[in-house]
């Protein structure tokens, strides 16, 4: 039970960046096509499969999916070209993000065939130019109903993406054009065909620059032709440079009036699902927002309930770090505690041997008083200088056959000053020497040096440093 309280939490972390399975929808004809991916593996579990949710062809039934699976996958779903209005935008420097939407509603509003206010916008910024933008508007009424019919068969996508960008990706996987195109900003066309719906794309610096698509089904091939033609002068008309040659998807047969402004492309992998991973991984929450038409009230609300969810995991692991915390800190605590007490028996021990006989009761205040009085004690009962030393160096110093009498012996802190009498001013050079000799008497200088009264003796003072 505690296992699956980590990991389960953990593990939906994990797939939130790189899921083990995604569904990729696309609307064509009146039917969905569901496709689904391991983006984890990078790999297509299973193809395009036509769903009809209107009672004919294949049903939800033949999904490989039970329903609760069904809740539990993200899916992308995208909007038909055909049904959506587009345009590039120059939007004014001044405009913030927050104000973004409504200058976008204001400047493609004129080409809507319905209201602006039943309208949910799309789009995509250059990163070159903030304020160059390809905005996307569809009908909020036909979202809202493909969303209802959605979730009668257990799907909610999280995403409503134009069909135009998944067309670009399939045409450029990894997109490797597009770095080259953002260097050199070389226009690329792509035309791309479903039976009989066609969307004509043209691209710069890796981004759609502008686009326009029809449905037709049962056309002549003549007829459809003219119709991508006339598209593409529609594009000169708007002041696009075309280029050299337009790419076109196999469905797109060669055929007189367009094989000389079209070159075919390798067989293009039918991996929506990857391809629409792609488009939305690896961009931040307000870009993936912005180039969505769930906003507002149709939002997908998953993000919210995996944000409470999030935070309540996040709660309780909160919780379990205080406590563990709180625990370790009580820990430390009691371990001080019974250290800061084993230090009070030793200080008490040592206070009872530095003062026997005394009750202990404030060891360090007890012994810093002791100490204090001992202190007084030694300056009350120190003698200042070592008198008995000085005087038993006088005495012992004179080498044999020197004898003198003292006189007079003066002691300060640092200094003291002998007089006496000997019986010549040799025996006065041999006592200096002598004095200095036992290392306890330094810089001794002879003040004064006599004969006496009695013209027989030498009378001398000395005076010198001592220890």
């Amino acid at each position: 039970m505690a296992s699956r309280f980590l990991t389960e939490p953990f593990e939906r972390f994990r797939r939130s960046f790189s899921p083990a399975q995604i569904l990729t929808g696309r609307i064509s004809n009146g039917q969905l096509l569901l496709s689904s991916a391991s983006p984890a593996r990078k790999v297509l579990l299973w193809p395009e499969q036509p769903l009809s949710l209107d009672g004919e062809g294949e049903g939800p039934a033949s999904l490989p999916l039970s329903l609760e699976e069904r809740k539990d996958l993200p899916l992308v779903l995208f909007w038909p070209a055909e049904q959506t209005v587009s345009a590039s935008l120059r939007l004014p420097p001044s405009v913030t993000t927050l104000e973004k939407e409504a200058a976008i509603g204001a400047l493609i509003e004129l080409r809507l065939p319905w209201p602006i206010e039943e309208s949910l916008l799309a789009w995509e910024t250059d990163p070159a130019d903030s304020s160059e933008v390809h905005a996307w508007a569809i009908s909020r009424t036909a979202l809202e109903g493909w969303l209802g019919k959605l979730r009668a068969i257990g799907l909610a996508p999280r995403w409503v993406l134009p069909e135009s960008l998944l067309v670009l990706e399939r045409f450029f996987p990894h997109s490797p054009d597009r770095g080259q195109g953002a260097t050199d900003h070389k226009p690329s066309g792509m035309i791309a065909a479903d039976g009989g719906r066609i969307l004509c794309l043209l691209s710069r610096g890796g981004h759609i620059a502008a686009e326009a698509a029809f449905s037709e089904p049962d056309v002549p091939k003549e007829a459809r032709d003219r119709r991508i033609l006339d598209l593409l002068f529609s594009f000169l008309a708007e002041g696009h440079r075309l280029p050299e040659r337009f790419l076109r998807d196999p469905a797109v047969a060669p055929s007189p009036g367009l094989a000389a402004i079209t070159g075919p492309l390798p067989d293009l992998p039918k991996e929506t699902a990857l391809a629409g991973w792609r488009l939305v991984s690896g961009r931040s929450r307000e870009d993936s927002a912005a180039f969505s038409f769930l906003k507002g009230p149709l939002a997908w609300q998953g993000d919210k309930a995996e944000r409470r969810a999030g935070l309540r995991v996040l709660g309780l692991l909160s919780l379990l770090l205080i406590a563990t915390l709180v625990a370790d800190a009580s820990v430390h605590l009691s371990r001080i505690d019974h250290r800061l007490e084993a230090a009070r028996r030793a200080l008490d021990q040592a206070a009872s041997r530095a003062l026997p006989g005394r009750r202990i009761v404030e060891p360090v205040g007890q012994l810093t008083q002791e100490l204090a009085a001992l202190d007084r004690q030694k300056e009350l009962l120190s003698r200042g200088p070592d008198v008995i030393r000085i005087m038993r160096d006088l005495t012992t110093a004179p080498p044999s056959g020197v004898t003198y009498e003292m006189v007079s012996l003066n002691v300060t802190r640092r200094f003291f000053t002998v007089s006496g009498k000997t019986d010549s001013f040799k025996s006065v050079d041999k006592l200096k020497k002598a004095f200095e000799a036992t290392g306890h008497m330094r810089d001794l200088t002879i003040q004064s040096a006599g004969l006496d009264i009695d013209r027989k003796t030498v009378t001398f003072r000395m005076r010198g440093r001592h220890d």
